[in-house]
């Protein structure tokens, strides 16, 4: 077969999937990156198309080597998914105990926040057209954050402290040192005279103030990571300081009312059924993890730590340059993202 018969046959295929495509309704936009899939009367059905995410704008973060989607990517990514995301006022504990949502949990001595349990819902289409309900329960784990961050600082760096049990303190150290408990009777002593062990306390100030509001974003950025549609956008593949996810969305004409029935009917573990079609429902319980908790932190809170974390001007003049550019996309067209992307 020569090289003219080969372009030939190539076009032949190419020819039959586009009369396919046809078929299906199925129309580019733009620089041909945007497909539609139209209904019989012209109305949108489903979008596909690959969207641009950016370290610069929050959207994506590296964590321990690994470049992980955001609470901000994942709202991005969920003006294409449609997904519909929906708190419950009500959630029911580990053990059995029904308390508000958000539900956050004082320390007694302080009378400050240790930890957040929190619960959302997505309601939407995945990528093959199925509907699927996820539901995430979070623990907002504060105070193990801590011991992770301090027990860090002890590792590296001399005079920050060591592990011990705790009956093995100094004299010195009951004075200088605060004592974590990891398990039983071992812990972390942390000297609370050593700037980096100071560090680890200013951040933890800063987690307990901003918990619900770090709480609540995690668990949203679970809650669509564990929906069909978004689940490949977890974690995804950096090319310089901007990711490229493809995404497939589905346009639903669910209400406010229908939207809360279903989440409702999911909550009370009943079979879900919608104009006909059975929905799959996913839950998970899940604790936020070290990455959790840092790849998602308040964007009033990274202002505050970057000001308090040292006075050097350059700095605090880099971070602000950084900041600044963190903006949120443009409102415009929702296939033109003020990127030159989808």
């Amino acid at each position: 077969m020569n090289e003219i018969q080969v372009n030939q046959e190539q076009f032949r295929r190419v020819e039959q999937e586009v009369n396919l495509l046809r078929k299906q309704n199925v129309a580019a936009l733009g620089d041909g990156e945007v497909f539609v899939k139209k209904t019989d009367n012209g109305r949108i059905r489903s979008v596909k198309g690959a969207v641009t995410l950016s370290e610069r704008n929050g959207e994506i973060a590296t964590i321990q080597g690994k470049t992980m989607t955001t609470a901000k990517g994942f709202n991005t990514l969920n003006q294409i998914a449609g997904l519909s995301i929906i708190t419950p006022e009500k959630l029911t504990l580990p053990d059995g105990q029904i308390v508000v949502n958000p539900y956050p949990i004082i320390d007694p001595e302080s009378g400050t926040i240790s930890k957040v349990w929190v619960k959302k819902i997505a309601i939407g289409y995945s990528p093959t057209g199925n509907l699927v309900i996820t539901s995430s329960t979070l623990l907002y784990d504060i105070k193990m954050y801590f011991i992770q961050d301090v027990m860090k600082k002890v590792t590296y760096n001399q005079g920050a402290g060591r592990v011990c049990m705790e009956s093995m303190l100094t004299e010195e150290e009951k004075q200088t040192c605060i004592f974590l408990k990891i398990e039983g009777l071992l812990g972390v002593a942390a000297n609370i005279q050593h700037k980096d062990v100071l560090k680890a306390i200013d951040t933890y100030i800063n987690k307990k103030q901003f918990a619900e509001r770090n709480a609540q974003s995690i668990c949203e950025r679970l809650v669509m990571s564990k929906h069909p549609a978004l689940a490949s956008a977890a974690y995804v593949t950096k090319q310089g300081e901007v990711a490229k996810v493809p995404v497939v969305g589905y346009v639903h004409d669910f209400n406010r009312e229908e939207l809360l029935d279903i989440a409702e009917a999911a909550e009370r573990g009943e079979e879900v059924v919608f104009q006909g079609q059975k929905a799959d429902v996913i839950e998970a319980t899940v604790e936020a993890s070290e990455a959790d908790i840092q790849v998602d932190a308040d964007d009033e809170e990274i202002i505050q730590t970057a000001t308090a974390s040292d006075n050097e001007p350059n700095h605090v003049e880099e971070f602000e340059k950084v900041y600044a550019s963190r903006q949120e996309p443009s409102s415009q067209n929702l296939f033109d993202m003020g990127r030159g992307e989808f």
